[in-house]
């Protein structure tokens, strides 16, 4: 029989996800008595911890493209962190599934792995047929039931999208957005769901109407 294993790739869970899981495997590692020599320190790992959920936190509240940017890239430096540590209990654990669920990572088949759907990828608005017109495409993502999108023309007081009523969509193709307004900058975001939960915001993308 193969022996049970966590996974190691953490970096597809959304964010919301990615923040609880970091909070469960620091406290489940704090004072653990069999997974004694991490290859990354607790102290390190609740640093990278705070900074991504400082970052995510202010990229969740319609942040700019650097602070999505830059929570981006804090989430990229903590799944390796649990790349690492997860490998490292892999070895010690030698498919102990006690020591592996005591390390409050995920095992390998463990359907909480993929609940929610990713971030959507490709998005854009393009110029519809109709001058009143602009056409959303995106990339479909496997498993999603649902895409939910806002499209928006108004920004605030720091140019940022001030989104409104969220369309709904089961198809990443022939969606079309009507009326705008010729000369307008129209602002889109996606994101995809399906029984498990909602995936992330897509990176918002734009496209001034003709």
């Amino acid at each position: 029989m193969r022996k049970k294993k966590l996974i190691l790739d953490y970096s597809q869970i959304n964010d919301d996800g990615f923040n609880t899981l970091l909070g469960k495997v620091l406290d489940c590692l704090k004072d653990h008595v069999v997974l004694v020599d991490l290859p990354v320190s607790l102290e390190d790992l609740q640093n990278q911890a705070d900074d991504f959920k400082v970052k995510w936190q202010k990229a969740s509240r319609g942040g700019s493209v650097l602070e999505i940017a830059e929570k981006n890239d804090s989430k990229k430096i903590v799944a390796d962190s649990l790349k690492k540590t997860a490998f490292y209990v892999n070895m010690v654990a030698d498919g102990s599934r006690s020591i592996l669920l005591s390390s409050g990572l995920i095992l390998e088949n463990d359907a909480k792995a993929a609940q929610i759907p990713g971030q959507v990828q490709g998005a854009a608005l393009v110029d519809g047929r109709q001058s009143n017109q602009m056409q959303i495409k995106f990339k479909p993502i496997k498993d999603a039931l649902l895409y939910e999108y806002q499209v928006t023309s108004d920004l605030d007081q720091f140019d940022q999208p001030v989104w409104g009523e969220i369309f709904q969509t089961s198809t990443s193709y022939a969606n079309i957005f009507s009326p705008v307004k010729p000369g307008f900058t129209y602002h889109l975001r996606i994101r995809a769901r399906n029984r498990r939960g909602i995936g992330d915001w897509c990176e918002a993308v734009r496209l001034t109407a003709r």
